[in-house]
C-alpha cells in the first residue's frame, strides 16, 4: 500500500489521521457488505495514517500509542 511521505509534526498527523477516521465512518456507514472493497481501501489508509501518527510521537516525544493495528499478513 502506498504512504505518503510522512511529517514529523504530530499535531499535523493527528489532524491527518482525524480526517482518516471520519472518512473510514463515512466508507462504513456506507457499505455494501463485508466484502467492500471501498472499506478495505478506508482500513488501509486509516491504518497508514495511525502509523504516520505514532511516527510523528515516537519521533518528537519518544512516545508509542496504546494501540496495534491488525495485520493479516501474519
Amino acid at each position: 500500500m502506498y504512504r505518503e511521505s510522512m511529517s514529523t509534526d504530530p499535531s499535523y498527523a493527528l489532524r491527518t489521521l482525524i480526517a482518516h477516521l471520519e472518512q473510514h465512518l463515512a466508507v462504513v456507514s456506507q457499505s455494501r457488505g463485508a466484502a467492500d472493497a471501498a472499506v478495505d481501501a478506508a482500513f488501509g489508509s486509516l491504518a497508514d495514517a495511525f502509523e504516520d501518527y505514532e511516527d510523528a510521537l515516537y519521533e518528537q516525544y519518544s512516545e508509542l500509542l496504546p494501540f496495534t493495528i491488525p495485520n493479516n499478513d501474519q
